[in-house]
């Protein structure tokens, strides 16, 4: 039986290695495992859910599948269900920046045998950007995509330093996504810029009707909006 996935988790998937020992973080239903069980050729999968409900339907999905003596199914928060060594790539995909960036900072002893990340934040993709380099990674690889009407990115990290140091636009925008280009991500780029050019009109008032740190914020959205509008538009 084929495995479907949906675009956003496809591209998650697509990003892991072939043949890795592979976790999935947050596995929900156990599709991604299965597929990256099948289709990627992984050597062990480990899929987690921190909560029973999603682990359950994980489980009667991959026994349908006939995959239970290839996946292994745990319960636990984050990393620490994860044992140091025991898998060299990790897929956390669906969460929060915020939350994948604490998890990240809370099991060093699981980073430091790992050779692949690769995370799909709903939020906060910046912070993950800037986390991933203090926790000693460089990011190989982006990927963005629409689902229902919702721009999805999702990056691949390997132990290791940039080449050159990001600029905070690339923290914000994506270094790679912006050299590669792509009918996606020049989508993507506009809606950024609307957003930004929707917030400066909230500003669009006379200095003496601003405070001082909201004129500062003003300049600064002013700048950063000429950067991007040169710079993708």
């Amino acid at each position: 039986m084929k495995i479907n996935l949906s675009i956003r988790m496809k591209m998650n998937a697509s990003l892991v290695p072939d043949k890795s020992r592979v976790a999935d973080i947050g596995c929900d239903h156990g599709y991604v495992a299965m597929w990256l069980l099948k289709e990627k050729h992984c050597e062990r999968v480990i899929a987690t859910d921190v909560n029973e409900g999603p682990l359950k339907r994980a489980k009667k999905n991959i026994e349908a599948m006939k995959m239970a003596d290839d996946i292994e199914l745990r319960l636990g928060d984050g990393l620490q269900v994860l044992e140091p060594n025991e898998v060299d790539a990790i897929l956390v995909a669906g969460m929060g920046g915020m939350l994948i960036c604490e998890m990240l900072s809370s099991s060093p002893e699981i980073l430091a045998g790992v050779n692949t990340l690769v995370l799909q934040p709903q939020s906060d993709v910046e912070e993950v950007r800037r986390h991933l380099h203090k926790v000693g990674f460089r990011i190989e690889k982006e990927s963005i995509c629409m689902e229902d009407g919702k721009y999805y990115i999702a990056i691949r990290a390997v132990p290791g330093e940039e080449s050159e140091p990001y600029t905070d636009t690339e923290y914000r925008f994506s270094r790679l996504l912006a050299e590669e280009g792509g009918t996606v991500f020049r989508g993507y780029m506009r809606m950024m810029t609307d957003k930004l050019a929707d917030l400066l009109k909230t500003l669009d008032l006379p200095d003496l009707e601003l405070g001082e740190r909201a004129q500062g914020r003003r300049v600064e959205l002013e700048k950063e909006l000429k950067q991007l509008r040169e710079q993708f538009n």
